[in-house]
């Protein structure tokens, strides 16, 4: 939900990145750093020093949202590049849930597993016919899932009577789980339209 409102502060993050391009580092080292900042949120959510941990998740975050840009401003985009960041993505979110795995073990585990089902059944599907990365009918987006996440984290410094980020995390999996069911049923369709224009991949056949 949240990534198709991303387009509407591409100005902002391309001024941002005309600045930080003058950093002397490619921006692959720039992605990179979105790791070991997640290793840091991953120690204060160890020591359930929450809200410093959602801070380093949100700076592990603003670096996803600009590294594209980054690499625009220093005329340094590559195909490798957008990969690159496609994965870092996944390593990231896997950190931070280990992160959470320390106080909510069962609750991680689910949210991490329900979390690399919705990603998978998307690109999968490039394996049976040829698709690109247009927006999908479900929910569970990784900017959805994060904002939660980090909601949580924050409100656990200010809300004593409940424990909100158990409840966070329970509706990330809810909605992980509907968004998985909803892209393989998607999956479905297309595939079945491919079949019927006779654009199953080749080596399938």
């Amino acid at each position: 939900m949240l990534g198709k409102y991303r387009k509407n502060t591409k100005p902002i993050l391309n001024k941002i990145s005309r600045v930080i391009s003058t950093l002397p580092i490619s921006p692959n080292t720039f992605t990179f750093l979105a790791i070991p900042l997640s290793f840091i949120a991953t120690y204060f959510l160890y020591h359930s020093n929450f809200l410093l941990g959602s801070l380093f998740i949100i700076f592990a975050i603003l670096i996803d949202f600009l590294d594209g840009s980054f690499a625009a401003a220093k005329g340094q985009k590559s195909y490798f590049g957008n990969y690159f960041d496609a994965v870092v993505d996944k390593v990231v979110e896997s950190i931070i849930y280990l992160g959470l795995s320390f106080h909510y073990p069962l609750l991680a585990f689910i949210c991490f597993a329900s979390t690399m089902l919705i990603s998978y059944a998307k690109p999968r599907v490039a394996l049976v016919i040829e698709t690109d990365n247009h927006d999908w009918p479900a929910i569970g987006e990784r900017s959805d899932r994060l904002l939660l996440l980090i909601l949580g984290l924050i409100s656990l410094s200010f809300i004593k009577s409940i424990d909100p980020l158990e409840i966070i995390l329970i509706i990330i999996a809810i909605v992980n789980i509907i968004g998985f069911i909803q892209r393989v049923i998607y999956a479905k369709a297309l595939i079945k339209k491919a079949q019927k224009e006779n654009k199953i991949l080749p080596y399938l056949k």
